[in-house]
């Protein structure tokens, strides 16, 4: 398994790391423009080193604009290195089910999953997955 497999594996791989331009990251060796984690440290680290620098010019050579810059410093001062490691991308919770669905769902509780997938595009018009019927099913049993 490559280094970049690993990054991607664990989610700290950086898609743009072709932006970086930053000289340590060009030469090879022990920096690695595709690590995210590393490549906003040592952005951190260069403008906490040069407080003249001009932040636009640091922000673009290390492939961050330089209001992402002031939100991973952000971060950063608030919650130390953990807060340069990526959160988990998509939404952060269930957006599908409106309350029309989940009334719908709990008033057929003896119903299938797929019964009532099938009767919510037929009887309303609605299209929703049996998976994402089973799981709500299975978060509610849970709390």
């Amino acid at each position: 398994m490559s280094k970049e497999d690993i990054l991607k594996a664990n989610g700290t791989y950086n898609r743009s790391h072709g932006k970086v331009t930053a000289e340590k990251f060009l030469t090879g060796g022990f920096y690695d423009p595709m690590d995210i984690i590393q490549v906003k440290y040592e952005m951190l680290r260069e403008a906490s080193e040069s407080p003249h620098r001009n932040i636009t010019e640091l922000a673009s050579s290390y492939g961050f604009s330089r209001a992402s810059f002031y939100k991973i410093k952000e971060a950063y001062e608030k919650n130390g290195v953990q807060a340069l490691v990526p959160g988990k991308s998509g939404p952060r919770q269930a957006h599908k089910l409106t309350v029309e669905y989940r009334f719908f769902i709990d008033d057929h509780p003896k119903a299938s999953s797929e019964e009532i997938r099938l009767r919510l595009q037929k009887e309303r018009g609605l299209t929703l997955s049996r998976r994402t019927i089973e799981r709500y099913r299975s978060r509610k049993k849970s709390c």
